[in-house]
């Protein structure tokens, strides 16, 4: 039997990381992309040489590693640096996801993907897991995490697709919707709850 593709998707700071980590705990399979994007970018990968063509050595670190900050800034600067930047990276990310997954042996495998709805993917999966919480905490835990301002927060959030949007993922996958809007415990309680439902699947 073929291994069941779950995606783990959701807005940022929602709780997509944490989720995984349960998961995880629970003896789920879990793929990051955001890990495989920090793979490809690597000093001396194809990817890294690509992006200083387009944007220069003002990406790199001092020790030539990128900097992820400035990067995110060139994200959020302009849709056609966000086009570049993703046409460049997607497709290796992309592979390097397939070439995990043909390593498994597992019933299930959860890939966590922000951009799952953003960028069409439903159709590398079987079914999706959404992770949502209310606008006020998504706010506070972006700007706790990043150590930014409210105004960089609502910024970094309004680049972000529509919760109503991201539900529509629900016409192409079967989805399963986890609300975090409470703590730790009510989270790991959820997921437990969705785990056992899953396995059973």
């Amino acid at each position: 039997m073929s291994i069941i593709k779950i995606a783990l998707t959701g807005g940022i700071a929602c709780g997509k990381s944490k989720t995984s980590q349960i998961l995880s705990g629970l003896g789920v399979d879990v793929i990051s992309l955001d890990k495989l994007a920090r793979q490809v970018v690597k000093p001396d990968m194809p990817g890294l040489k690509e992006l200083v063509k387009h944007f220069g050595n003002d990406i790199f670190n001092t020790n030539k590693s990128l900097n992820r900050g400035v990067l995110r800034q060139l994200l959020l600067e302009s849709k056609s640096n966000q086009q570049l930047i993703e046409t460049v990276l997607h497709p290796e990310i992309l592979m390097r996801m397939q070439t995990e997954i043909e390593k498994l042996e597992s019933k299930l495998v959860v890939v966590e993907i922000p951009l799952l709805a953003e960028k069409n993917l439903t159709h590398l999966f079987d079914r999706a897991i959404i992770v949502e919480c209310n606008k006020e905490q998504q706010l506070k835990r972006l700007i706790i995490r990043d150590n930014i301002n409210l105004k960089e927060a609502k910024n970094m959030v309004s680049v972000q697709i529509s919760h109503l949007l991201r539900l529509e993922l629900c016409d192409k996958l079967p989805v399963d919707i986890i609300e975090n809007n409470l703590g730790i415990a009510d989270l790991t309680q959820k997921i437990n709850q969705l785990y056992k439902k899953l396995i059973n699947l």
